[in-house]
């Protein structure tokens, strides 16, 4: 999870930026499975690797939260496309 953006403690209200990255590891049941089948363990290890990076922006989230504490506005953005999220920051 990211965070970033500004709060203000004597207003008590927000505008903050939330970003949920999810983090994909199975790589000690991937070489589990390759002393049981060396090739599917050895697949999954290697599909697992080539496909992390991607599967983390498809099931990446963004939200951003605004207004006072007690009530905050939370907002989830849409989605970019990979060739727009590549100019912009994470």
């Amino acid at each position: 999870v990211f965070i970033e953006g500004t709060a203000s403690i004597v207003d008590e209200t927000q505008q903050i930026r939330v970003l949920v990255l999810p983090e994909l590891n199975v790589g000690l049941a991937s070489l589990g499975y390759a002393l049981i089948n060396p090739a599917i363990g050895l697949g999954s290890f290697l599909a697992q690797y080539v496909l992390r990076d991607p599967l983390r922006k498809v099931l990446a989230y963004e939200y951003r939260l605004t207004g006072p504490w007690m009530d905050p506005i939370v907002t989830e953005m849409p989605r970019r496309s990979a060739p727009e999220a590549e100019k912009g920051s994470p």
